[in-house]
């Protein structure tokens, strides 16, 4: 793409969704949660910093979806039903470990979302292993909320499952797929493990080329969501030439449950990943807080307007097939690039599409 019409799209790129995290408590500890890693005390997102960004949120014309979500289980927030009734009129959509859900936590997301995404990561009994509670609970609650759906004559929300591939749970997805069905989700998003410990560096399922037994997988359940009337999303499975990062081309914006604004989740809170067996350190890049600034200044600051640049160019190295690899430092974390570039996509994997999210 030349720069003039890069320049072009990025000046029509408005902020269209944003991914609010109100809270980084979590009534689980999952084993592949990014939070393992972290230290320090987690907190609820203040009445202050809400109020700031519901503000922002109605002040926005652009505004076409929130996706409440982040490191924290959403509806663990003191004030979640109270909340949502006070977002603007737009697409919502949350990701939720559906572990609990009180009558009025039910009858909230019944009324109000477009979207509720649930982690289904095996059958029951590694599921158990990975979330730390019974499947039956999840399918239970889940019944709970469609019969509200009922009760009050809606289509909607539309009820999708989404998986995270490992060895730990590769050989359950296939008895997994007509389960969901039967528990009236109608879609699955597969996604892959982003280990945070060595322990787990040789659990993922993709490669870097020649992924035959995935690919023998993919097409196994592939005809089983068809046959089980489920839309499904596959991630890679073998590294691609194709870049893309929808947190920029999508117009998204990441808010902390402190007020701090990222470009993506990736960047939102600090991590450990271990990419292709590679430990790599990955800090929290922010662009503004929101206690500060408006969500439309940190938007229009120069940093954040050179990353979508950067991203929507392609101008970034490519970490995982460069034949330097194992003697560069700059892949130790993701501070700097080898152009200079400051925080570094080069190594990540959602850009390669190996990691998903909605």
């Amino acid at each position: 793409m030349k720069a003039l019409e890069v320049k072009t799209v990025l000046d029509k790129l408005h902020l269209r969704k944003v991914y609010l995290e109100l809270t980084q408590r979590c009534n689980l500890n999952c084993i592949s949660c990014f939070r393992q890693n972290w230290g320090g005390e987690l907190h609820e997102m203040s009445q202050d910093t809400l109020d700031r960004c519901l503000r922002d949120l109605h002040a926005n014309p652009d505004l076409e979806e929130i996706v409440l979500g982040g490191i924290g289980e959403p509806t663990t927030h003191t004030r979640f039903n109270q909340i949502v009734k006070d977002l603007p009129d737009v697409t919502l959509s949350i990701t939720t470990n559906a572990f609990f859900w009180s009558d009025e936590t039910i009858d909230t997301l019944a009324r109000n979302f477009e979207r509720v995404i649930i982690s289904v990561d095996g059958l029951p009994g590694t599921f158990e292993v990975i979330r730390n509670f019974d499947l039956n609970r999840l399918f239970n609650n889940v019944s709970r909320l469609i019969q509200r759906r009922t009760e009050l004559g809606l289509h909607r929300p539309f009820l999708i499952a989404q998986l995270v591939l490992s060895e730990y749970n590769i050989d359950d997805v296939s008895t997994l797929i007509p389960l969901l069905h039967k528990h009236g989700f109608m879609k699955l998003i597969l996604s892959n493990l982003l280990p945070q410990n060595a322990e787990d560096a040789d659990k993922i399922v993709y490669a870097l080329h020649d992924n035959q037994r995935m690919k023998q997988k993919r097409n196994e359940w592939l005809n089983l969501c068809l046959s089980n009337q489920l839309q499904v999303k596959f991630p890679n499975i073998e590294l691609k030439t194709e870049r893309k990062c929808v947190f920029i081309e999508d117009g998204t914006m990441t808010i902390n449950s402190d007020g701090n604004v990222s470009s993506c989740y990736r960047f939102a809170h600090p991590s450990v990943e271990y990419v292709f067996g590679r430990r790599k350190q990955v800090y929290p890049y922010h662009y503004g807080n929101v206690n500060q600034n408006t969500m439309r200044e940190i938007w229009d600051t120069r940093q954040y307007r050179d990353l979508r640049l950067q991203n929507l160019a392609n101008r970034f190295p490519s970490c995982p097939d460069c034949d330097l690899v194992d003697s560069c430092d700059y892949v130790n974390d993701s501070q700097c690039d080898c152009k200079g570039q400051n925080p570094s996509c080069a190594d990540c994997l959602w850009t390669r599409g190996f990691v998903e999210c909605i």
